[in-house]
C-alpha cells in the first residue's frame, strides 16, 4: 500500500509541474512565480478534505483533544514541508525535485537514532546506503548547477522527515481515516491562507473560478486531489505505523524512480542517463535486498 501511494506521488511530479505553470499563465504571472504551485496545493487539499468528511463518515465524529492536537501538528508539517516542495518545483525539474525529497532516506534514519539512540537493523542500514547512493547517481552525480530549486528541495526533504517520524510516533492508537481528514483540514487552511500574501494572489484569487475550470489546471488538480493527496495520504496514515520508519522511508524511494519514468514518457525531451538509471536501479534493489533478506532474518 506505501508503494501504491509513493506511485501516485511520483506520477503527481508532472501534473503538479503543469498545473502550477497554468495558473501562473492564467494569472498573468510569469513563469516560476509563487501563486501557481502554492493555490494548487490549496486547491488539492481543499478538495481532499472536502471529499474525504462527505465520503468518509468515521471522520465526521468521535474527535478527542489528543488526536485533534496531533493531526494538527502534523497538518502544518505538511504545509511548510509542501508548500516549499511545490516552490522548489518550479524552479528545477519534477526528478530532481523528487531525488532531493528523497533524500529523506538519509535525514529519516538519523534523526530516529537521534530521537531513540537505537540503530537500526543491519539490513535496513545496508538498504539505506545502497538507496543513497541510487539517490547521489540519479542526481547526475553534478552538484555545479545548485540553486534555489534544489535548496528548497533539501528543506522540503527535512520537513517530509519530520512528518513520517511523527506518524510513527503519534499514528498508532488513532483513527486512521479522521487523522488524516483533520491533517487535510489543517493543511488547506494554513496553505490558503498564504495565497493572498504572495505576488499575483490576489489576482489569481478573484479570477478563481475560471482559472479553475480551465482544462489545463481543472484536470491536473483533480488527479492531485483525487490520487496523490486523498488516497496516498491516507494508505500512509493507516499502513506506515505497521512498519519502522527508516523502512517506510526506504519503500518511498520508489518514488523518484516512478516520477522520473513517468516525466520521461508525459513530457518530451526529458531523457534519462546512464547513471541515472543505474541510481534508480540502486533504489529497486535497496528494497529488495530489505524485503528479501531482511524477511529470512526475521523467519529466523
Amino acid at each position: 500500500m506505501l508503494v501504491l501511494a509513493t506511485v501516485f506521488w511520483g506520477c503527481g511530479f508532472t501534473f503538479a509541474k503543469a498545473g502550477g505553470d497554468a495558473i501562473n499563465r492564467l494569472a498573468g504571472e510569469p513563469s516560476g512565480a509563487l501563486i501557481g504551485p502554492t493555490l494548487l496545493v490549496a486547491v488539492r487539499f481543499v478538495g481532499a478534505a472536502a471529499l474525504w468528511f462527505a465520503l468518509v463518515p468515521a471522520t465526521r465524529r468521535g474527535w478527542t483533544t489528543r488526536e485533534t492536537l496531533r493531526a494538527t501538528v502534523i497538518g502544518l508539517t505538511i504545509s511548510l514541508a509542501i508548500i516549499v516542495q511545490h516552490l522548489g518545483l518550479d524552479r528545477t525539474t519534477e526528478a530532481v525535485s523528487a531525488f532531493l525529497t528523497s533524500l529523506t532516506i538519509v535525514f529519516v534514519p538519523l534523526l530516529h537514532v537521534l530521537l531513540t539512540r537505537r540503530l537500526p537493523g543491519f539490513m535496513l542500514l545496508a538498504g539505506t546506503f545502497l538507496a543513497a547512493i541510487g539517490v547521489y547517481l540519479l542526481l547526475g552525480a553534478r552538484f555545479d548547477q545548485f540553486g534555489w530549486g534544489e535548496a528548497l528541495g533539501l528543506m522540503c526533504a527535512f520537513g517530509w522527515s519530520v512528518y513520517i517520524l511523527l506518524v510513527n510516533a503519534w499514528g498508532p492508537g488513532e483513527n486512521p481515516w479522521r487523522f488524516t481528514a483533520i491533517q487535510f483540514l489543517v493543511t488547506s487552511i494554513v496553505t490558503s491562507a498564504v495565497v493572498p500574501f504572495l505576488p499575483g494572489g490576489t489576482t489569481a484569487l478573484a479570477r478563481l473560478v475560471p482559472i479553475l475550470l480551465d482544462p489545463a489546471v481543472f484536470w491536473n488538480a483533480l488527479i492531485m486531489t483525487t490520487f496523490a493527496t486523498a488516497v496516498a495520504f491516507a494508505l500512509l496514515n493507516k499502513f506506515q505505523p505497521q512498519l519502522d520508519p527508516t523502512r517506510a522511508s526506504l519503500l518511498y524511494m520508489v518514488e523518484p524512480v516512478v516520477a522520473t519514468a513517468f516525466a520521461w514518457v508525459m513530457v518530451p525531451g526529458r531523457g534519462q542517463t546512464t547513471t541515472a538509471l543505474v541510481g534508480a536501479g540502486l533504489i529497486l534493489l535497496a528494497n529488495v535486498v530489505v524485503e528479501v533478506f531482511g524477511t529470512k532474518r526475521r523467519d529466523k
